[in-house]
C-alpha cells in the first residue's frame, strides 16, 4: 500500500510538472511571438476628372477628352471636378497635360457674360459691346449664338451736281448736301452674348375670372395673375476684327440708324447687296418717270 501510494503521488507530481511546463511554454510563446497585424479599413476615395491626353490652351473639351478616376480623398485638391457634364463644352484657360486633374478654375464657360468670354475668340478678334437699340433687340428675339447681319442707314454728304452713287466729299464743302445711304455694314456676325437687365415683377393687375355658380348674385373673386420678370436688352457683345469694330464705332458715333437681321443658323453665304440711296429707289421703282 505504501509503495502504491508513493507511485500515485509520483505520478501526480509528474503530471503537475508536465502541465506546468505546457502553461509556461504557452506563456513564453505568447510573449515572444509578434502581435497579429490589424486589418486596415479601405481608404476613402473620390471620383476626380482627369484629361485623357494633352489639351491646348483654349481647347474645347469633349466627352472623350476627360475621364473619371478614383483618388484617395486626401489627395483631391479644392475645386476638382467630379462629373463629366460640368466640363464638356468648356474652354481651357491653361494647357493641360495628359492625366492632369481638371480643376474648376482651369475652365471658362463660353455661355456666361464674364471675363471668360475673352477665351472664346481668336487672337485677331476683339469683343465689342454694341448698344441694343434696334427693334430686334428690344423685342428680345436675339440671343447668344445667333448669326446676324448689321444694316445701317446714315447721312452722307454729296455734291448736288454729282451722281448720288459717286464719292462723298468733305463735310467742310459748303456745296455738299446730305443724302441717306442704307447698306449692309457687316454680314455673318455671331452674337457672343446678350447683356440684359432683369426687372423683377411680382403681380400684374388682378384679373377677374367668372366661375360657374348657382347663386346669380355671387361675385367671383379676382385672381392675381403671376408674371415672370421682364428682361430689358442693354447691349450686344460681338466678336469682330479690329477694323470691323472701328466701322461700328464710327457708325454709332456718327448717329447712324442700325438694324439687325437674323440669319438661319446654317447660313454661311455672303450676300452681294447694292447700297440703297435716292437714285437707287428712283431707278428701281421708276419714281422719276412722268406719270
Amino acid at each position: 500500500m505504501t509503495r502504491r501510494r508513493g507511485l500515485l503521488i509520483a505520478f501526480f507530481g509528474l503530471l503537475v510538472v508536465f502541465i506546468g511546463v505546457l502553461i509556461i511554454r504557452g506563456a513564453l510563446r505568447r510573449v515572444v511571438s509578434s502581435p497579429p497585424t490589424p486589418t486596415l479599413p479601405p481608404p476613402l476615395t473620390s471620383p476626380v476628372l482627369v484629361t485623357t491626353h494633352a489639351i491646348p490652351l483654349r481647347g474645347i473639351l469633349k466627352a472623350d477628352d476627360v475621364t473619371l478616376i478614383e483618388v484617395p480623398i486626401e489627395f483631391v485638391p479644392p475645386g476638382a471636378l467630379t462629373t463629366k457634364s460640368v466640363a464638356v463644352g468648356q474652354i481651357t484657360k491653361i494647357p493641360l497635360a495628359a492625366g492632369e486633374m481638371v480643376l474648376e478654375h482651369h475652365l471658362a464657360n463660353p455661355t456666361m457674360v464674364t471675363k471668360d468670354l475673352a477665351f472664346t475668340i481668336g487672337d485677331d478678334q476683339v469683343i465689342m459691346a454694341f448698344p441694343a437699340t434696334d427693334l430686334m433687340s428690344q423685342v428680345n428675339l436675339l440671343q447668344a449664338g445667333d448669326l446676324v447681319d448689321i444694316l445701317v442707314s446714315i447721312e452722307v454728304p454729296v455734291l448736288p451736281d454729282q451722281p448720288q452713287s459717286g464719292s462723298a466729299v468733305g463735310l467742310n464743302n459748303s456745296q455738299a448736301e446730305s443724302q441717306m445711304f442704307t447698306f449692309d455694314a457687316l454680314q455673318h456676325v455671331t452674337i457672343q452674348a446678350m447683356v440684359v437687365k432683369i426687372i423683377p415683377t411680382t403681380q400684374r393687375g388682378a384679373t377677374a375670372t367668372r366661375t360657374p355658380t348657382t347663386n346669380a348674385r355671387a361675385t367671383p373673386a379676382p385672381t392675381a395673375t403671376p408674371v415672370p420678370p421682364e428682361v430689358e436688352s442693354q447691349a450686344i457683345l460681338l466678336a469682330l476684327s479690329p477694323q470691323d469694330a472701328l466701322v461700328l464705332k464710327y457708325v454709332k458715333d456718327a448717329g447712324g440708324i442700325v438694324d439687325i437681321v437674323l440669319r438661319t443658323p446654317t447660313a454661311s453665304q455672303l450676300f452681294q447687296l447694292e447700297p440703297v440711296m435716292p437714285n437707287y429707289l428712283k431707278d428701281r421703282y421708276g419714281l422719276d418717270k412722268p406719270r
